[in-house]
């Protein structure tokens, strides 16, 4: 137990106080026997006594009195203990009912989770019948085509028929007339060749009613084709209902999930604020950006990492100690969890590995700098009931060169006979053109400003005076007044050009 100086010096004074007192009384107590005084009539042993007594009973009072002057605690339980004892009695009840509070609040998450889980499992179920329904769509569709095809043949079959059909009728006509005429020319002649003209034309009508048999089979065919053919587009069509009703649950299902799932983050985060206080960092925090050059050792790469490290747990400490005033003595308040390197899969790996692999990335790379970028890859709260170390993550970016020195960056055209403020309007929108412009290729941000570029304001109010003086649309540039490197550790310059690059 830490005893402070305070209890040291009262100890001290308290004990010197005693001492000085119980010397006191026992000269007086002395000198009054000596003199054999007498007080209140009292015989002087007897007084010498009282004095004694009273002395004795002055020590504790004088000691208790000092205490209390020089110390609230003291005061505090001499005079204030029955109001202090009600105050943790009141505290204690109030724990209490936080407590009950907060498994209310947990149970209450869990129900949301197990609401958001059911809901994830319908919206699978529906998603596996609205699968099963497409394939049997599938093959419904695959019948369909085959009875399409059956149904053109059977078409093609009717018209053959017909063909020789008519085929057929066009040769009895010709047969009937080639009688009448050789009936009426030569019958004597012919008449030994009307049984074999007529049987003939029996076998012809024979050959015409098998004919016209097929063509009503081939007519049959067709119509039931048809018929199943409609059939099958019916069954298609309730299908497809079938689907886009289930389609709508599937939707209904998934709004019913996004809300509960937002329910659930909303109760998740009240509960978290309740339990863990406010949030000190989101996902994605950038905690400390360094610019380290791969010609250096592979050790000497890896302790600029190992000191990297160490900084953004030092940062993680300070802004915990702000907020939740926890001081972390020992250890660290950062742990690294894994590595996000260029093209490369995280891995969950050991804390000196991925250090050590960031280390050979850097040290094996083709540019000159490299960018060490650690970022949280969770919520860190202000308090928490067991700390632990924040987890953390390593980005090793290539410092390549963006824009090199006199390049456009942005470029827009400007109307200088507007009215004064409208330009300075557009002239000043330029800003937001350069921020965005440097996001979409690459560049980072400044670590501490978030600022992108470095437009003096001089030169702002330059390219207003020239459009305000040319007083038409002229062209303004935004051009990169040095080397710009994806790194942004410092705002890049950037120069404000009117006019064409050749009127530079």
């Amino acid at each position: 137990m830490k005893v402070s100086a305070y209890t040291i010096i009262t100890l001290i004074i308290l004990a010197a106080t005693g001492g000085l007192i119980a010397w006191l009384g026992d000269i007086i107590g002395y000198r009054l026997g000596k003199r054999r005084s007498s007080l209140f009539g009292l015989r002087p042993r007897t007084t010498a006594r009282v004095v004694g007594i009273a002395v004795g009973a002055a020590l504790p009072l004088i000691g208790l009195a000092v205490a209390a002057l020089g110390s609230s605690y003291v005061r505090d339980a001499a005079f204030r203990l029955q109001y202090l004892r009600d105050q943790e009695v009141r505290l204690t009840d109030q724990v209490r009912k936080l407590n009950v509070q907060t498994n209310q609040a947990q149970a209450a998450a869990e129900i949301a989770r197990a609401d958001a889980d059911a809901a994830q499992d319908a919206a699978g179920i529906l998603g596996k019948q609205a699968i099963m329904l497409g394939e049997q769509i599938a093959q419904l569709e695959h019948e369909r085509r085959d009875l399409q095809a059956k149904a053109r043949q059977a078409s093609a079959n009717l018209q053959k028929a017909e063909a020789d059909l008519q085929q057929s009728e066009q040769q009895l006509n010709e047969s009937k007339t080639q009688y009448q005429e050789l009936k009426n020319v030569a019958i004597p002649a012919l008449e030994a060749s009307v049984a074999t003209a007529e049987s003939s034309l029996a076998a012809t009508q024979l050959q015409l009613e098998r004919v016209r048999e097929d063509v009503r089979q081939a007519t049959n065919a067709a119509r039931k084709a048809q018929e199943e053919l409609a059939g099958r587009e019916r069954r298609i069509a309730e299908k497809e209902a079938e689907i886009a009703e289930k389609q709508e649950q599937l939707d209904d299902l998934q709004d019913q999930l996004q809300q509960v799932q937002a329910q659930f983050e909303a109760e998740l985060a009240a509960w978290e604020y309740a339990a863990y206080g406010p949030v000190l960092y989101e996902s994605g925090h950038e905690l400390v950006r360094d610019l380290i050059r791969s010609d250096q050792t592979l050790e000497q790469i890896r302790s600029s990492l190992v000191e990297d490290v160490v900084l953004a747990s030092k940062v993680v400490a300070s802004k915990v100690a702000r907020a939740s005033g926890v001081v972390v003595e020992e250890g660290r308040s950062v742990r690294v969890y894994f590595a996000i390197l260029p093209e490369a899969q995280p891995a969950a790996v050991g804390e000196d590995q991925i250090i050590s692999g960031a280390a050979s990335v850097i040290h094996g790379g083709q540019e000159d700098d490299y960018i060490l970028s650690i970022q949280t890859i969770a919520r860190v709260f202000a308090v928490r009931p067991e700390p632990e170390p924040a987890p953390v993550m390593l980005m090793v970016i290539p410092n390549s060169r963006v824009y090199a020195e006199a390049e456009t960056i942005v470029s827009i055209q400007i109307d200088g006979g507007r009215p004064r403020d409208q330009v300075f309007g557009e002239v000043w929108a330029i800003l937001s053109l350069l921020r965005r412009e440097a996001q979409e290729r690459g560049v980072l941000a400044h670590p501490e400003t978030g600022q992108y570029g470095d437009v003096p304001a001089e030169q702002l109010l330059a390219a207003l005076d020239q459009l305000l003086s040319a007083g038409e649309l002229q062209t303004v540039r935004a051009i990169a007044a040095e080397d710009v490197y994806r790194a942004g550790l410092s705002p890049f310059l950037v120069a404000i050009r009117v006019g064409e690059e050749s009127e530079s």
